[in-house]
């Protein structure tokens, strides 16, 4: 009888431990909507001046999405992507990726995005260069982040409290 309960017991410590390798952070993530991740990351900086939104629900969703990154359309879920109309840094966008395993890729291509948005406020409007190099870009599992505002840090805090 105790072999059989040590067998037993062995047999559950591994299945346990199957288990729970099995799982990563970044699949228990719970799957949070894109308006509330927008809705509670623009209440988070009160200094933003007033933004055009495009997303992907639009009718030009994949040709807009080319503007923000050279990732493949077809990797990606949905998205939203704000920007300041009067021409200024701000920006925010975040994209859900249809698997997570492709983030490395989407954070390296909005990287590229702040390099080439840096070049052209260089050129045309320098005292918004401040704002662009101190760019944030995060990932919560499946969910990448762009931020570039006055308070990118509580932006950024309030993308992953959406996240708990």
């Amino acid at each position: 009888m105790k072999k059989q309960t040590n067998i037993l017991a062995a047999m559950l410590l591994i299945f346990l431990f199957i288990t729970a390798c099995g799982k990563d952070a970044a699949d228990s993530a719970p799957a949070v909507s894109l308006s509330d991740l927008l809705e509670t990351m623009l209440a988070a900086d009160t200094t933003l001046p007033e933004l055009t939104k495009i997303s992907s629900e639009d009718e030009q969703a994949e040709l807009n999405f080319s503007y923000l990154s050279d990732l493949s359309y077809d990797l990606v879920d949905s998205y939203f992507y704000v920007y300041a109309k009067e021409g200024t840094a701000e920006e925010i966008a975040v994209i859900r990726l249809k698997d997570k395993n492709d983030a490395a890729s989407m954070m390296q291509s909005l990287k590229e995005h702040v390099t080439l948005r840096k070049g052209t406020f260089e050129e045309y409007s320098p005292e918004q260069v401040g704002m662009a190099e101190k760019a944030v870009v995060t990932r919560e599992g499946a969910y990448v982040a762009l931020i570039i505002s006055e308070k990118n840090g509580l932006v950024q805090k309030a993308f992953q409290s959406c996240f708990e």
